[in-house]
């Protein structure tokens, strides 16, 4: 078989070949621009000039239809914004009661969708009231209804002295009463005060919009990486977010977390290494894993399951990642068996957050409470110490809302932290 040469010619009607631009519709050009007058031509020619002049000038400075796209600047759920004075941003808790009474549905706006679902709605656009409309309205529901609706709008933008960790809380009007509110943000300020930490705390009920299944108790777990991305604009130069339970308290105060999860030799000993993500997995966490480098911090139960009582992200492109990940409506609205396994499949499929995620025991940031176990420190070295012992950084009351103890819980041992 003879192979012929590729050519760009094109086979004409008698077999000979001719060229794609044929010579007669050149000729034709050139026949067209011998019949100009010299005028003409020079006309021509100045508006062929000035058209490439201004093709130029408009590529160069960027004007007309191809000019430098212009993007809005970066904002967090809402386009307005409060600048915060303090580096505490909490909500006002003895609103709760009012809030109760009001409801979420006068908390927002109901929208019927095509499918004949009605759904809880927020407006980005939404803007915050002024000190001056603040003092000319004499309804109290409606102030307490818009400082619901504008504590979100807080950020805290100060460069100086700027905290370098945030410690994160959501908490929950409708199912907590409010002295037990008061303890749980009560000890997230004494801890951050002691560090010069910030504090984020929203309503739980600040994100009903946000959520697929808009209840609270059936969604609480997937509102915590919401709260985390939105500390995350609040605070744009802090290092660290440190979301810690509303069923959790921190519980030695002086110890700050510079100086226990975040410092590597102290790290290195709580890491659980070569075990797998989640139970059964084959996937497992790095046995040579580099704890300087580390960037989200999950605890891990003794069952093999993931804890996040507590856990600690980084604020820069591999936290961020993390909770962009978390937050999104594809993955956020999938239908997980829980928010832990959903994480543990998140870990499973992107080894590059898996080898900068650390997963340690739940002692180290997520201690349990077991009602049935000696706290005593004296019991570290016993079967007792793979929960709650007095010494451990944070006590988690998993399970409390199953025993019905969660206000008595936090009660009982916030009063411990004031001794």
């Amino acid at each position: 078989m003879v192979l012929k040469p590729k050519s760009k010619l094109k086979p004409g009607s008698k077999g000979t070949w001719k060229w794609p631009l044929s010579f007669s519709s050149l000729g034709y050009h050139q026949r067209f621009l011998n019949r100009l007058t010299p005028l003409q031509k020079k006309a021509l020619s100045v508006f062929v000039g000035f058209t490439l002049l201004l093709y130029f000038l408009s590529s160069l400075f960027n004007l007309g239809s191809g000019s430098r796209k212009v993007y809005p600047p970066e904002h967090g759920y809402y386009i307005y914004e409060i600048p915060a004075s303090r580096q505490y941003i909490f909500p006002y808790i003895e609103h709760g009661d009012v809030l109760k009474e009001i409801g979420v549905r006068g908390l927002y706006t109901v929208r019927t969708e095509l499918d004949g679902v009605s759904r809880y709605v927020y407006h980005q656009l939404d803007k915050p009231l002024t000190d001056e409309e603040k003092k000319k309205t004499s309804d109290q529901i409606l102030l307490v209804k818009r400082s619901f609706l504008d504590h979100g709008k807080l950020v805290y933008r100060k460069e100086s002295s700027h905290p370098e960790i945030v410690i994160v809380t959501l908490v929950d009007f409708e199912n907590y009463p409010m002295d037990t509110i008061v303890n749980i943000v009560q000890n997230r300020v004494d801890y951050a005060q002691r560090h010069n930490y910030g504090v984020y705390v929203r309503w739980s009920q600040e994100f009903i919009p946000m959520l697929k299944v808009q209840d609270v108790q059936a969604s609480y777990e997937y509102i915590k990486p919401l709260i985390m991305r939105a500390a995350m604009h609040a605070f744009p130069q802090a290092k660290y977010l440190f979301f810690v339970d509303q069923n959790a308290l921190i519980m030695k105060l002086n110890v700050p977390l510079q100086q226990h999860v975040l410092n590597p030799k102290i790290l290195d000993l709580a890491l659980l290494k070569n075990t797998p993500v989640i139970p059964g997995s084959n996937i497992k966490t790095y046995t040579h894993f580099q704890t300087d480098r580390a960037k989200i911090f999950l605890a891990q139960n003794p069952d093999g399951l993931l804890d996040l009582s507590s856990f600690l992200v980084s604020t820069d492109i591999y936290g961020k990642a993390f909770l962009e990940f978390l937050i999104d409506p594809l993955f956020m609205d999938y239908d997980w068996p829980s928010f832990e396994s959903s994480i543990g499949h998140l870990l499973q499929w992107h080894p590059q957050l898996l080898k900068k995620t650390a997963v340690v025991m739940n002692k180290i940031i997520a201690a349990t409470y077991d009602p049935t176990k000696d706290t005593s420190p004296q019991q570290q070295d016993s079967a007792n110490a793979l929960y709650y012992t007095t010494g451990d950084l944070v006590v988690s009351f998993k399970g409390c809302k199953q025993r019905g103890s969660c206000a008595s819980d936090i009660n009982t041992f916030y009063s411990q932290t004031k001794k």
